[in-house]
């Protein structure tokens, strides 16, 4: 039997990549508040009226890098229509106004750190055709031992008429972390959710790069009776050996309509979707 090297598997060539990263890399500065720094914006006209239906998509849009790529693959892939709620990872100040602005967005915005790689605000937001209230930055633990660099969730509630939705993007430490602190830092997320919302979104990049990630992440969702809305919708990092279901969309109170993804060459992530129809049993 040919045995195949480690650095011609997906694992190791992922291990190289993190071993290349790693080397003189410097350490990050960290935004420890709570509450902020904090970015806004209002550009969303005329929100639709909310019919029981809601579109979700995540995006990991790297180092906020191919904004001008991004906008142009959103706008020109009819499975990003009507997307109500947009959760951007990896992003800066300049590079969320800029698609919140193109695509008629309100949006928040909190970095967690001035990442060393980029010299630049590393952190998520939550874009949304409907008002963002309500908004926190939540720390998760753990910095990362090289870069001393740390992971936050952000989450703010979505007023869709009547409905209140609360929603959080997360963006969780790679695999270098290992899987007890990267499992804390889920369960950081899901314990600061509040039992007075029966309609919750939390997606993002959790940085699953193993069968076994996954499991362990379903586990933790299903016991506080949420689902896996971006099951079965593909991979969502595809570079040669390379191929990863790393960013999903998890929620509670509503059903899985569809879902899919957005192939990209604007970053190293594939943007994930999902159609959901309100559960109206849960009340508000």
């Amino acid at each position: 039997m040919i045995k195949i090297p480690l650095l011609l598997t997906g694992l190791g060539f992922f291990i190289l990549l993190t071993g290349l990263f790693l080397i003189n890399c410097e350490s990050g500065q960290n935004y420890l508040s709570p509450e902020g720094p904090r970015f806004t914006g209002k550009y969303a006209v005329h929100p639709k009226t909310f019919d029981d239906t809601l579109k979700v998509a995540s995006f990991n849009i790297q180092f906020s890098e191919k904004i001008e790529e991004a906008i142009y693959t959103l706008r020109n892939s009819p499975d990003f229509e009507e997307t109500d709620i947009l959760l951007l990872q990896e992003m800066d100040e300049t590079g969320t106004e800029i698609i919140s602005k193109a695509l008629g967005y309100d949006y928040v915005y909190y970095p967690a750190t001035i990442h060393p790689q980029s010299d630049k605000n590393f952190g998520n937001a939550i874009l949304s055709i409907w008002p963002i209230n309500n908004t926190r930055k939540i720390l998760l633990p753990h910095e990362f031992y090289i870069n001393k660099t740390r992971r936050i969730a952000v989450a703010g509630t979505v007023s869709a008429g009547n409905w209140q939705i609360r929603v959080f993007n997360v963006h969780i430490a790679t695999i270098a972390l290992s899987e007890e602190k990267r499992l804390a830092q889920v369960d950081s997320v899901m314990r600061s959710i509040s039992g007075h919302h029966s309609r919750i979104i939390v997606g993002g990049d959790f940085n699953t790069i193993f069968e076994k990630n996954i499991k362990d992440l379903d586990y933790i969702f299903t016991l506080s009776e949420f689902i896996r809305a971006s099951k079965g919708s593909g991979l969502t990092i595809e570079k040669g050996p390379l191929d990863f279901t790393v960013d999903h969309i998890y929620t509670k109170g509503f059903h899985v309509i569809e879902n899919g993804i957005i192939e990209t060459e604007a970053s190293d992530h594939n943007l994930v979707w999902v159609k959901l129809v309100a559960d109206n049993r849960s009340d508000q």
